[in-house]
């Protein structure tokens, strides 16, 4: 017969079994060893069988004397396809270790098919917080059991706390970009923006300029349904040679490692401000033609940083250490 505590350790993945000579079983959680190896598929294995194990297991830990304060760990993770790219997990268990919190963050590779699946795989792991990215972040609204007036605006949501029952959903690629570019309304004119893209952090952006007071211009090969208030315009490389606006933003995928390369070298007016989502690498081929023009850049790595900041707010009510953050990321900003 199989060892239950093996059967529990290879599903939850977040508690290593040690034996103690002086008494029976004692459990260790490790914060600091890497958890990406548990499978969500692991975890869909959970049954009520295994739950009655573990409960005798706790209980006989209690009758040992053993302290069951360290059994549980919350589990934080971020969803995407693809998601090797993501820089989320080394940011968030740095931020973790710092403040002494009991929680691990880990990458879950998730085509939009098995995401519904795998999110309640994932609850049932004593997930409490996600992050999402592309191609999730708008797959995942309907059903949120509440949204903020960012998902409500934007019908993205890029981060997810598990609340009663229900998932609660927030956008926080709006306030991070929001926080980033200034607000026009002290210019009777106003300001134009372009925006490459349409998905999920194109909608943020829009949301976000509007915000700050700005008329919008999308590039987009089709036109996306949902689109409210804006200029939509057909993807097209000479257009984008010359461009003509206050705020130029990339929230495609484009110049990001793995995906397509810019096929088109813009020439901007130094008075430009360049924005880039794009954050592996950081120096993106758009940042580096935008500081050759001498505009001001905002880059992906900083945006990443403030909105995973920002996600904290969501999920234990306090800011998120920013400076350890970035620190954690430090070898990536060169």
């Amino acid at each position: 017969m199989e060892d239950p505590l093996w059967v529990d350790h290879k599903v939850l993945g977040t508690r290593e079994l040690h034996r103690d000579s002086n008494f029976g079983y004692k459990w260790d959680v490790y914060v600091r060893r890497p958890v990406h190896r548990v499978t969500l598929r692991q975890a869909a294995q959970l049954n009520p069988s295994n739950q009655r194990k573990e409960k005798r297991l706790l209980l006989r830990c209690k009758g040992a004397g053993v302290s069951t304060a360290n059994f549980v760990m919350d589990l934080f993770a971020v969803f995407g396809d693809p998601i090797d790219h993501s820089l989320s997990p080394r940011m968030h268990n740095a931020a973790f270790q710092a403040v002494g919190r009991r929680a691990s963050y880990v990458p879950v590779q998730c085509p939009p098919e098995v995401f519904w699946d795998r999110l309640d795989a994932f609850r049932r792991l004593n997930g409490r917080g996600v992050n999402l990215t592309r191609p999730l972040k708008e797959l995942v609204v309907p059903k949120l059991k509440a949204g903020s007036i960012w998902v409500d605006k934007t019908q993205a949501a890029n981060a997810l706390v598990w609340d009663q029952g229900g998932w609660i959903g927030d956008n926080t690629d709006v306030q991070a970009l929001i926080s980033r570019i200034p607000t026009t309304f002290h210019n009777h004119f106003g300001g134009t923006a372009w925006v490459l893209g349409q998905g999920g952090v194109a909608r943020s952006t829009i949301v976000a300029l509007q915000t700050q007071g700005y008329e919008v211009v999308v590039f987009g090969r089709h036109r996306a349904p949902g689109l409210k208030h804006v200029d939509w315009v057909q993807w097209d490389y000479s257009r984008l040679e010359h461009p003509r606006c206050d705020i130029f933003v990339n929230a495609t995928p484009l110049g990001q490692m793995g995906e397509a390369p810019w096929l088109v070298s813009p020439v901007f007016d130094a008075a430009t401000l360049v924005v880039d989502w794009v954050y592996r690498p950081n120096d993106t081929p758009l940042i580096r033609m935008a500081n050759q023009a001498g505009c001001a850049v905002v880059d992906g790595l900083t945006l990443l940083i403030d909105q995973a900041a920002l996600s904290w707010h969501l999920w234990f009510d306090l800011a998120g250490p920013r400076d350890i953050m970035a620190d954690a990321l430090r070898d990536f900003s060169q």
